[in-house]
Formats: structure tokens, C-alpha cells, sequence
């Protein structure tokens, strides 16, 4: 559980995450890929820990590639301590207490600035965030946000840092919150100067736990938040909305997803065309999906990532023209829950209007459906084109069009069979279409959707 992710300046990719023994007792697991994703190293156990329960592992990345793991020590009980551990290229140092002579402490954070200071954030006595600075192996005093000179309480959560080093945050707030309730909040701060902003309220009606944060071209925060609209103005459990800033204000809230059930863990990542991508958990007929929404013709459109039993806690970075996205998925096996991590990974097209070829519509629908499932899309010239189907172990199912076509918009059927015409097992299948290219050649006019078959 809990992954998290950093690249490196070499573009080598570090995963941490918390392994479950037992109730109370959790390992802090690590891994690297060096091939972008495609193989990993054997796990790693970071601190030989043979009896506590470790959880919240998070992971940072310096301008030499030095790696910094922060963790909660003793979870879920009254000694909760986080703690750093530091890999400086040959190997990981003992581990450093950071909330010094503060039992009680979790929730942390670790990221390093563009000066390669490292900084620890994290939840004192589940009210009050405290902070210290490591540099040249050794931390400075414990601080607070705003030196606790507000009245009411703020929690932060995710970061962005800016050219500038000013680093955004997003997170809670109880300002002007009925008891019991908060609102999510934003503040920008200065590590040059250690200086925090005045907190902005950005909820439109309530907050519901899940927010992230990251900056556009330009260098403005947009965010994704997550909101309990259960009275306003239509009966939602809760409704994901988009946030932007001009550089001056806030511009009003879009509405990205309003699907029944519940959305969590939302995440976001601006691309190199500024495009905006969005991925959250949802509710489905036999569990929860990942769906990526991006926006097309200024509508917020989703497409499945992946689905089960539960799908949960996911990372999801931007680098080099490629989003990177870890996660869990967690399904049943002879009464038991297995739970295990997936890695997946998005090419971005560079210049999207230079690509004749490029595929304008991809829709599935509908999804999840039982049968006669519609997969529509439009062609920009004649060319090859090849629509197949594979399980989510991708394994071939059937073809659907594998011929060259003329310009113009299809609409193809499949009735959830294999090329056996056999029906296809209830679940998840990979729908794979590609344009001007035969069926085993790879190449950028590739399109994937996931659709949902059920019984």
C-alpha cells in the first residue's frame, strides 16, 4: 500500500511503498527501474524492521540523485515518531529522527527544494503541522507554518515547486467551516525567506478528503479538488472540480466528474502542451476503476485506466513527454485479500496538430454494457486501420477491423465474444486500435480504452 514515486535526473525511476505483514506489522519496501518501467529490482526491505507497524513511506530526489525517504515509526500507537533515511549513491544511511521529543507525529511529507534543501513536513497530535530543514546532513530547529499565529487549523497536503522556488501547496482548512467540517486550501510558500502566504479558501461547498496540486507552463497552480455537493445543487454524493489561476485570481471551478458513488485519490499533472490530465478512483458495477480525464473541446472527457475489487492509492508524475502512474489493486483469493502494486505509463504526442495520421475520437459505449458495445472513431485519411480486443493479462481476445479504410467516422460492434465467439468473462478488456499501422507494429498513432464487460 501507499506507493510513491520519484524520477531521477537520470531518469531512473525509485517506488517506495508500505508491505503488511500483519495488522501491526508493516515493512517500508523500496525498488528502482532503469529501463523506464519496463523491469525492476528485486524489493528491497529499507529498514529490517522485524515487529512495527512502518507506514507512509514518501520519496524525494536531489539535483545529484541523492534519495530521501521519509516514514511513520510505531503507526497506531502512542509513540508514532517519522524518521529519514538518506541514499547518497552507495548506500542508505541509519535511520534519522526527525520529530524529535514529539511522540504522536505521522502523516509526512519530504521534498526538496530547487537549492536542494530538504525539507520535512509533517501532523503533530493530529492538529498542528510542524517543519524542519535538512542540509549538509544536519536538520535545523522544528518550525510551523504561520508560527501558529491563526486561529483556525490548516493541514497540508501535496506540493508543487515553482521556477522560482516558491513552493504551492494544497490542502485543508477549518476557516469559516461549520464544527466538524473544512474546506480545502491553498498557500504558497518561501523558502528563501521562510515566509507563508495568507491561506485561500477555494471550497465551493464543502471539502471531502482528496486534492492535488501542480503548476501550468506558466508557472500558476492548478488544482483538482474533491467536494460534498450532497445538497447543492443537485443531489451528488460529491463532485471533482477543476481549478485554475490566471496569475492574478482563481478562475470559476469546472466540473470534471459527477459519476454516483464515491471519487477518491484524485491526482494531477500538466503536460508539455500545458494539457491538463486528471486521474481518479471510481465506483464501478464490481468495484473501483482509475479513469483519466483530459479535456477535449473544453469538455472534461475519462477514459479507464484499470479496474478491481479496489483500486486505490496512486502517483501519478509527468517527465519527459510521459505520465508515469503507480497504484494498488486489491482483489479476493481464497478468502483472502491480495494486494499487490501496478506501474503503468502515458505518451504524450508532441504538437498534436502536425500529426496527419493522428487518430480526433475514440469512444466507447456503452461502459460498462453487456453486449453490442459501441467503439466509435474517426479516421483522418485512408489508411490501415486495426481495432482488437486483449484481456487485462493482454491476452488476445479478437479483431474487430483489420483492413484498410477510407476517411471517415465508424462505429464498430462487439458483442463480447472471443474469435471463438465464445462470450468473454465479466470484467475489464483492453479495447487496442491503431491507424496506418499493421497489427504487430507499434508506433504513435496508437490508441487504448479500457471497457467494462458485465453479466
Amino acid at each position: 500500500m501507499d506507493p510513491d514515486m520519484v524520477i531521477d535526473h537520470n531518469g531512473m525511476i525509485h517506488i517506495v511503498w508500505s508491505y503488511r505483514i500483519n495488522d501491526w506489522y508493516w515493512k517500508i519496501m523500496y525498488t528502482l527501474s532503469e529501463d523506464d518501467g519496463n523491469t525492476w529490482a528485486e524489493p528491497l526491505d529499507l529498514l529490517q524492521n522485524a515487529d512495527l507497524w512502518m507506514s507512509q513511506p514518501h520519496i524525494a530526489c536531489d539535483s545529484k540523485n541523492n534519495l530521501y525517504v521519509t516514514y511513520d515509526y510505531a503507526t497506531g500507537t502512542a509513540n508514532k515518531m517519522v524518521y529519514l533515511i538518506v541514499y547518497d549513491g552507495h548506500q542508505w544511511s541509519n535511520p534519522i529522527l526527525v520529530s524529535e521529543g514529539m511522540p504522536m507525529s505521522d502523516y509526512n511529507k519530504v521534498l526538496v527544494d530547487k537549492k536542494d534543501s530538504v525539507f520535512v513536513f509533517w501532523g503533530y497530535q493530529s492538529s498542528y503541522s510542524k517543519y524542519r530543514i535538512y542540509y549538509n546532513n544536519t536538520f535545523g530547529e522544528i518550525m510551523e507554518p504561520y508560527y501558529n499565529s491563526l486561529n483556525d487549523y490548516y493541514y497540508l497536503y501535496y506540493y508543487a515547486i515553482d521556477n522560482d522556488n516558491n513552493i504551492h501547496w494544497i490542502g485543508y482548512t477549518t476557516e469559516g467551516m461549520p464544527y466538524g467540517t473544512f474546506a480545502h486550501a491553498y498557500f504558497v510558500f518561501n523558502p528563501d525567506l521562510n515566509e507563508w502566504s495568507v491561506p485561500q479558501n477555494l471550497s465551493i461547498v464543502k471539502a471531502e478528503i482528496g486534492n492535488n496540486i501542480d503548476l501550468s507552463k506558466n508557472n500558476y497552480p492548478v488544482v483538482v479538488i474533491r467536494e460534498d455537493t450532497t445538497h447543492w445543487p443537485n443531489p451528488y454524493d460529491d463532485i471533482t472540480f477543476f481549478l485554475e489561476n490566471d496569475g492574478s485570481n482563481w478562475l470559476p471551478p469546472e466540473t470534471v466528474s459527477n459519476t454516483s458513488g464515491s471519487q477518491q485519490y484524485q491526482q494531477i499533472s500538466v503536460d508539455q502542451n500545458n494539457d491538463v490530465h486528471i486521474v481518479e478512483q471510481q465506483k464501478t458495477v464490481e468495484g473501483y476503476g482509475l479513469v483519466h480525464y483530459k479535456k477535449k473541446d473544453n469538455k472534461w472527457v475519462g477514459q479507464f485506466i484499470d479496474s478491481c475489487y479496489i483500486v486505490n492509492f496512486p502517483k501519478l508524475l509527468f517527465k519527459t513527454n510521459k505520465l508515469y502512474y503507480v497504484y494498488s489493486k486489491t482483489w479476493v483469493a481464497e478468502k483472502q485479500f491480495i494486494c499487490d502494486l501496478f506501474f503503468t505509463k502515458y505518451d504524450i504526442i508532441t504538437d498534436i496538430k502536425k500529426e496527419p495520421n493522428q487518430l480526433q475520437e475514440f469512444k466507447i459505449y456503452p461502459n460498462p454494457g453487456r453486449e453490442n458495445i459501441c467503439i466509435e472513431f474517426k479516421n483522418n485519411k485512408q489508411q490501415y486501420i486495426n481495432l482488437s480486443v486483449f484481456d487485462m493479462n493482454g491476452k488476445y481476445i479478437i479483431t474487430l477491423i483489420s483492413e484498410i479504410k477510407p476517411q471517415g467516422v465508424y462505429r464498430q460492434l462487439w458483442n463480447g465474444t472471443d474469435k471463438h465467439r465464445k462470450e468473454v468473462s465479466p470484467g475489464s478488456y483492453l479495447v487496442r486500435l491503431k491507424l496506418g499501422l499493421p497489427a504487430g507494429e507499434a508506433g504513435r498513432n496508437t490508441v487504448k480504452g479500457l471497457v467494462e464487460i458485465i453479466k
